[in-house]
């Protein structure tokens, strides 16, 4: 990862998003305004934000395997949870925006690639109608969001342990056709992309797949890219964090840059 890169696309999102005066298609301006861009937070959440403050105020370290492009947290493989939870999560508003989206959508099977400390899994597991399925490279992080999971009682939550490199293909022959994929993992172009291409064969025409840390280098912008104009994605989204793809073929090709 690049500050300078970091920086330099960030400008140009901001250069280039637009809010909802800029929507006139019908989907994409609810999407917009009763999905991506409420502010209205929910109580039901608060048990999960008090997990991530515990995170936070731990100071126990854990030897992590990772399997991706590098931490945002350190280098080497011993690292403090209150780290990882500073640092290597995704913040409330984006946890809060998956749970609206999977909720809009009416999603129930749910696969995640890249559980870490499990907060993202748990806000999505709040659609008590769906099932997810998340991936965890690490056993030391599996240990810790399986106990997460437990204090939190949540039955529809399935956490598989090991490399997602081995472990995707053979879920995905087995698995029901996905409603929502959120890709979290390996931050490089050939992995996502092949998660891309892996899951694309369970796809429906209300499926979405939600790309974290799209900007986050070269490669992740190409992989982004190059998604992003694949002939089966109708519409995509750029919120900067993450990238959002749907596959309806009644929607019109599409990309926006939208405010977050």
């Amino acid at each position: 990862m690049s500050k300078l890169h970091q920086v330099t696309s960030y400008l140009k999102y901001w250069l280039n998003a637009v809010d909802k005066h800029s929507l006139q298609a019908p989907f994409i301006y609810e999407l917009y305004t009763g999905v991506i861009r409420p502010n209205n937070h929910q109580q039901h959440f608060e048990s999960i934000e008090r997990l991530r403050g515990q995170y936070k105020a731990s100071d126990r370290a854990i030897s992590v395997i990772d399997f991706g492009a590098g931490s945002k947290v350190a280098s080497g493989n011993t690292r403090k949870i209150k780290d990882i939870a500073s640092k290597g999560l995704t913040r409330k508003k984006y946890s809060e925006m998956l749970y609206r989206l999977c909720r809009f959508l009416e999603a129930k099977n749910i696969v995640e690639l890249g559980t870490s400390l499990g907060i993202n899994t748990l806000y999505l597991a709040n659609n008590k109608n769906s099932m997810i399925t998340t991936f965890e490279g690490s056993p030391a992080i599996c240990e810790i969001a399986s106990h997460s999971f437990q204090q939190m009682g949540t039955d529809n939550i399935h956490l598989i342990e090991g490399n997602i490199d081995h472990n995707l293909q053979a879920f995905v022959e087995s698995s029901q056709p996905i409603d929502v994929a959120f890709i979290d993992a390996n931050h490089r172009y050939e992995p996502t992309v092949t998660y891309f291409d892996t899951m694309l064969s369970k796809i429906h025409d209300q499926s979405c797949f939600i790309f974290d840390d799209i900007h986050w280098s070269g490669e992740m912008e190409q992989a982004w890219k190059e998604i992003r104009s694949h002939y089966r994605v109708s519409l995509s989204i750029d919120l900067y964090q993450m990238g959002l793809i749907f596959f309806n073929p009644d929607l019109r090709k599409q990309h926006y840059t939208l405010q977050f």
